[in-house]
């Protein structure tokens, strides 16, 4: 079944200080843009034929240029971004070829996704129809009180069993991807769209590196990681 990934790379990075400069994912890791680091992975695994890069309009040609500079033959198209995420991911998924089965939704910023999360996902895909990768919560996890006076205290402890944080890639099989981005609304997953269709989705096991970039410090393990690989 041919399997389609769409990189979201559309976003401007407000959390890690970008509006100021270039977006998070064209700054330089270990000479490298920060998005270059999945598409290699993807160019190596087998669970991937096609990539769809989804950038601001204003980064189009670049990374077209780019693509071909590094000699990227997974890549199918290059798309510009919407509003929000979910348009983004529209826009990529509208992109991607029609004979894609299975589609695959991964964020750029997250540089350390693995060939081993990759097939997870796909694997638990192909037996559920939705599945995503995730990392179980390590820590102790407190919620605060709902009153302005009360968001310094602790409101009840949540246990930490069952509880898991959602990574990507995420993935549909083409059939569900199609009815369940024709919804509207805010998402902060893309997976979230099928749970509200009331679709299962499966939970894979992801790594603890295939964390997202949303910081500038994140950018100084990402490389302490690459430099000991």
């Amino acid at each position: 079944m041919n399997i389609s990934v769409i990189l979201v790379a559309g976003g401007q990075g407000k959390r890690f200080g970008a509006p100021a400069q270039k977006p998070k994912q064209f700054q330089s890791l270990l000479g490298h843009p920060l998005l270059f680091w999945p598409l290699k992975v993807f160019e190596k695994s087998p669970f991937v034929n096609h990539v769809v890069i989804v950038v601001p309009h204003v980064y189009v040609d670049w990374t077209k240029s780019f693509v071909r500079k590094k000699k990227l033959k997974k890549v199918f198209s290059v798309v510009s971004g919407g509003s929000e995420r979910v348009d983004s991911v529209k826009n990529g998924f509208l992109a991607a070829p029609k004979e894609s089965g299975i589609i695959l939704i991964h964020d750029a910023a997250r540089a350390l996704v693995t060939c081993d999360v990759i097939e997870r996902v796909v694997k638990g895909v192909r037996r559920t129809g939705t599945a995503l990768a995730a990392w179980p919560v390590p820590d102790t996890l407190k919620k605060a009180g709902d009153s302005n006076t009360k968001k310094t205290q602790v409101k009840c402890t949540i246990p930490r069993q069952d509880l898991w944080l959602a990574q990507t890639p995420q993935g549909f099989k083409r059939s569900i991807a199609e009815k369940v981005l024709k919804k509207k609304g805010l998402f902060t997953d893309d997976v979230q769209m099928a749970e509200k269709a009331g679709y299962p989705v499966e939970i894979v096991l992801g790594a603890s590196q295939n964390f997202k970039v949303t910081l500038p410090e994140d950018f100084k393990l990402c490389e302490a990681i690459l430099k000991s690989q």
